[in-house]
């Protein structure tokens, strides 16, 4: 982890017959008071501008029943769950592993009313299996929001705008957030000819861009070599607008293929100004979690191999659990985020909270605080 902590490995202590066991449950971390003041700050910084906008905190259940989440989680994510047993009623019980299946669930069967749009906010830990030499976490600390029931452009550009605000707050002062359209690959599968296994598999190995993977696999379930390399090609398109030129030059006239990119290139239109050119258009992105069926990104900073965040839409993951509504949300990685601060030299600013005004204000005070104390 990148805090300044206590972080378990195999061996982090010596047992008298020879053999090596962990103080500390392996990906788990004690984060130590210096980083601890950091970590909430941080965080407290987040919430504060996700409040601004007009996103209300919900505090998640840390144990939810297996089979009521599960419509919401796939397979994959309920196999790296940790799960015991309700000592009053023997069912199931799994250890959070999602947030926004917990609020899909939370909104869906009611329990916040029939009122929308709904925008909500968390700060919460997710819990997750990983084998030791992944060199992952298995408490991932994060800080989140959900928009329910704003559909179109404007709901994805609103998320967008406000994941880059909070972006911008904390100091971050180099990264780049890759938009895609899950709606565009996956189209390009289904014209391939792929059966719904071979598209599985072809979806794995494009999500880890194991490109001579991904050419292997369209050989072998017979995929014509003109469409696996308009495929192979796509995943590959990241840039600027010259992106959906060339993804409308690949696809022609199919209106499948061409509606997300035209969805694209109204989001785009709305993030992009002068004085901000983080924004990257990216048809390869998708992302993992096979309830995003929409706009989707991902967040990329310097210095950290992997994902800061990311997030995107959902509109049919609500329906699992009974009531459809449009959905799109993102999810911050606090480590990495925390990380990818101090590799980028950023510096963060004094929180900014809501007033009763509906205007921003500055916490001076207890600022000054903080720092008389680090």
């Amino acid at each position: 982890m990148g805090f300044l902590s206590l972080k378990a490995t195999s061996s982090s202590a010596p047992m008298a017959a020879g053999r090596e066991r962990s103080l500390i449950p392996v990906g788990m971390s004690t984060i130590l008071p210096e980083a601890a003041r950091r970590i909430r700050h941080l965080e407290q910084t987040l919430l504060a501008v996700l409040a601004h906008g007009g996103y209300d905190e919900i505090i998640l259940p840390m144990f939810e029943y297996l089979d009521v989440l599960a419509p919401g989680l796939e397979s994959e994510l309920i196999e790296k769950s940790y799960q015991l047993v309700d000592r009053t009623t023997g069912r199931l019980m799994l250890l959070r592993p999602d947030a926004t299946a917990q609020i899909a669930r939370t909104v869906a069967m009611g329990m916040m009313g029939a009122r929308l749009p709904l925008r909500l906010c968390y700060r919460t830990s997710v819990f997750r299996y990983e084998r030791e030499h992944a060199g992952r976490d298995r408490e991932i600390f994060q800080v989140g929001a959900e928009l329910i029931g704003v559909d179109g452009v404007a709901g994805d550009a609103e998320v967008l705008t406000l994941l880059l605000e909070c972006l911008s707050r904390v100091g971050l002062s180099s990264f780049k957030v890759a938009v895609g359209h899950v709606g565009f690959f996956m189209a390009l599968l289904v014209r391939s000819g792929l059966s719904s296994e071979g598209q599985k598999r072809v979806e794995q190995a494009a999500a880890r861009k194991d490109m001579p993977l991904l050419e292997e696999l369209l050989k072998r379930d017979g995929v014509s070599r003109s469409t696996g390399r308009v495929i192979l090609e796509a995943l590959e398109l990241c840039g600027g607008p010259e992106v959906l030129a060339r993804g409308r030059k690949l696809v022609g006239r199919d209106r499948n293929l061409l509606r997300p990119l035209d969805r694209l290139a109204h989001v785009y239109e709305r993030l992009v100004s002068p004085g901000r050119q983080a924004v990257l258009l990216d048809l390869g992105e998708f992302r993992g979690f096979e309830y995003y069926d929409g706009i989707v990104f991902d967040v990329f900073a310097p210095g950290i191999g992997a994902e800061v965040g990311g997030g995107g839409r959902y509109d049919h993951l609500m329906g699992r659990f009974g009531r459809t509504a449009a959905s799109t949300g993102f999810a911050l990685d606090v480590d990495r985020l925390f990380r990818a601060i101090d590799y980028t030299g950023g510096a963060m600013p004094v929180p900014v909270v809501a007033s009763t005004t509906g205007r921003p204000k500055r916490v001076a005070a207890e600022h000054r605080r903080r720092r008389s104390r680090a």
